[in-house]
């Protein structure tokens, strides 16, 4: 399948990655960008191949950044041929052929600093986790360019794992203490159809959570603080998977993880470990996930917290975690074609994942809070966790090129060809509605051409083009809308006009809107979704949205900040009801020609309290006109207040 994207969101943003910042991230790993401080990431390649001496520097994680930067520079390369990026590519697989040992071991920070201590920090270590990225790294550069001499490396180093790690005698008996490898085996199980790699994921994940847990007796266990936030459970090891009821733990760690447990349970059609990610799933996005798509609330060990307790101005969020989130959605879709998967990658795509990068594409949120005051990020101990603006880089830099390589792929999210794969739910799908083409089918004769400007107004038009066939092409329709319409050259085949009708679920599948028919060059399917501002509600238990509400457009979560509305956000209070459906208007323009919304609401005089702090009277209120922007580009204009949830009358 070959997707092209022409959309007005989205296309603007690849092409700067692609072009600028993938390229401009090479240079900061390298250390070549003044003003950041050194990455060393590179320079520790160097170092262990014996090209260059010193000390190893940055984290003892560094070589993933690496391997996940070749994967989005992979993955950029699909979308246009550029010889200096694969020409740095091919520089860094010399750099690691030197690296690597004899065994096949590679690794820059127990080869260069601890060369006797391999295997000894399960836990903390990451030698798994960085294995699992440079893997998905060769994979991804021999899918699209053909060069498979780093997959040779990484196979090699594999191949030694293997051959440490399993249940005989000998061997240790052992899983990753960050969740990843089992991701990067899949996908070398993909690409070479050798099912010892499967085999090696299975056993991982199949081990996890056994009893009693070699993690207890592991060096770094517990790290420096030796707390019930780093137990078992950070890990997700305190009981098996299949066991497993709530969401626990770091919150990055859980999403690989149930990202590579869906992708065994549709590979090996396993219903017991299917049933429980689905009941992961309703843990995580019923309880446990910001509006935006973010999760991991608590700072302490980036872990989920307790259901509802999703703090604003100090959650953790992290860009990683609501890009995990983007591809356990998009497996468990795989696994089961059901729209509240779709619903929820777009939700986190659009907002969770891309307001962790500036528009520049050279600033970068770690922490994605949904409230800030900048006065208290600065002096509270408890929002220490917290920046106020984008930062450069980071020492743990693992979200910058996280999202780089999300977004160079993001052809792969938008359709999915089920004819002839193990998934029993045949058909052609669409779970992301992306202007562009689509090509499938054999030698890609066959496809769709998509028009239209999803975001601005709710509509697409799909345009068949190719040899007759006979295919059931699927349809995802929002959870967010309330009235939509699908018309077949252009005659109306199925919709809902309002809100008060029901869905036509006998005529949905989980969600989706089936078209089954032979299709000839030049059939059109118009998709019409009513997008509209949306008032939104959170359940009362989270108590820090109790008597607020928040603004969405569509799948884009909306928020006030300082530059439209001036200081004392909080003060505001959102007008309900007809008053608000009658007075919002949309102002297109604000950055790529997204739609600002304005829309009545009141203002407290917070000016006449002076340096009262107590009152026995409520504030006087005027009425004011509020601005509200999309969430994922707050913070492009300079420091200050922002809010996502409102006070409502």
């Amino acid at each position: 399948m070959k997707v092209n994207i022409n959309d007005r969101f989205w296309k603007p943003r690849i092409d700067r990655m692609c072009n600028e910042i993938i390229p401009y991230q090479y240079k900061v790993l390298n250390d070549e960008v003044e003003g950041i401080p050194p990455s060393h990431a590179i320079g520790n390649f160097r170092l262990a191949a014996g090209e260059e001496k010193g000390t190893y520097g940055g984290m003892l994680f560094q070589d993933s950044d690496v391997g996940k930067w070749i994967e989005a520079a992979a993955y950029a390369l699909a979308w246009e041929k550029n010889p200096i990026l694969e020409e740095e590519i091919d520089g860094l697989v010399c750099l690691m052929k030197k690296a690597q040992g004899e065994d096949g071991y590679l690794n820059t920070y127990y080869t260069c600093k601890k060369p006797g201590e391999r295997f000894a920090n399960i836990a903390h270590g990451h030698e798994l986790y960085c294995a699992g990225h440079l893997l998905e790294g060769a994979v991804a550069y021999a899918r699209v360019t053909g060069k498979e001499e780093f997959l040779h490396i990484m196979i090699n180093y594999i191949g030694l794992l293997q051959e440490k790690i399993g249940r005989e005698h000998g061997q240790m008996r052992i899983y990753p203490g960050h969740p990843e490898l089992e991701i990067a085996l899949y996908k070398l199980y993909q690409y070479t159809g050798e099912e010892k790699y499967l085999e090696f994921m299975e056993y991982f994940i199949e081990e996890r959570g056994s009893q009693p847990s070699f993690l207890e007796k592991d060096s770094g266990f517990g790290e420096q603080f030796k707390d019930k936030w780093f137990d078992l459970k950070y890990h997700q090891a305190h009981e098996p998977v299949k066991e497993q009821k709530e969401a626990a733990g770091h919150a990055v760690r859980a999403m690989y993880l149930y990202a590579a447990m869906a992708d065994l349970a549709g590979e090996k059609g396993d219903e017991d470990l299917k049933q429980s990610l689905q009941v992961l799933w309703n843990d995580v996005t019923g309880k446990k996930m910001y509006l935006t798509g973010a999760v991991g609330s608590e700072a302490h060990g980036e872990c989920f917290s307790a259901a509802y307790d999703l703090p604003n101005d100090r959650a953790y969020a992290e860009t990683c975690a609501s890009i995990g989130l983007i591809f356990w959605a998009k497996r468990m879709l795989r696994m089961e074609k059901d729209s509240k998967y779709g619903d929820v990658m777009e939700r986190a795509l659009y907002n969770g994942a891309i307001s962790g990068i500036s528009e520049d594409g050279k600033k970068y949120f770690y922490v994605n809070p949904l409230m800030m005051l900048p006065e208290e990020v600065e002096t509270r101990y408890d929002l220490q966790h917290v920046s106020k603006e984008r930062t450069s880089w980071f020492g743990c830099a693992c979200c910058p090129p996280n999202v780089a390589r999300l977004m160079a792929s993001l052809g792969e999210y938008i359709y999915e060809d089920c004819y002839g794969a193990k998934n029993p739910e045949e058909g052609f799908y669409i779970h992301l509605y992306v202007e562009g083409e689509v090509r499938f089918g054999e030698n890609g004769k066959n496809g769709f051409v998509a028009e239209g400007d999803y975001i601005k107004d709710g509509r697409m038009k799909y345009t068949y083009k190719g040899e007759k066939a006979d295919k059931e092409i699927y349809f995802r329709i929002p959870s967010w809308c309330e009235c939509w319409e699908i018309r077949l050259n252009d005659e109306r085949l199925m919709g809902r006009e309002n809100s008060g009708e029901g869905r036509e679920e006998e005529k949905l599948k989980k969600g989706y809107a089936a078209i089954d028919r032979q299709w000839q060059e030049g059939d059109t399917v118009d998709v019409a979704f009513g997008i509209k501002p949306r008032l939104v509600y959170a359940n009362p238990k989270v108590w820090t949205d109790a008597g607020r509400c928040a603004l969405m457009r569509g799948p884009v979560v909306y928020c006030l900040e300082e530059k439209e509305n001036g200081k004392n956000l909080n003060a505001i209070v959102v007008k309900g009801g007809e008053e608000w459906a009658q007075g919002w208007k949309e102002e297109q323009g604000y950055l790529y020609g997204e739609a600002a919304i304005s829309f009545p609401a009141k203002r407290e005089d917070v000016e006449k309290w002076g340096n009262t702090l107590y009152c026995y009277e409520k504030s006087e209120v005027k009425e004011i006109k509020a601005v509200a922007i999309p969430y994922h580009s707050w913070g492009n204009r300079g420091c200050g207040e922002m809010v996502v949830w409102m006070r409502t009358e």
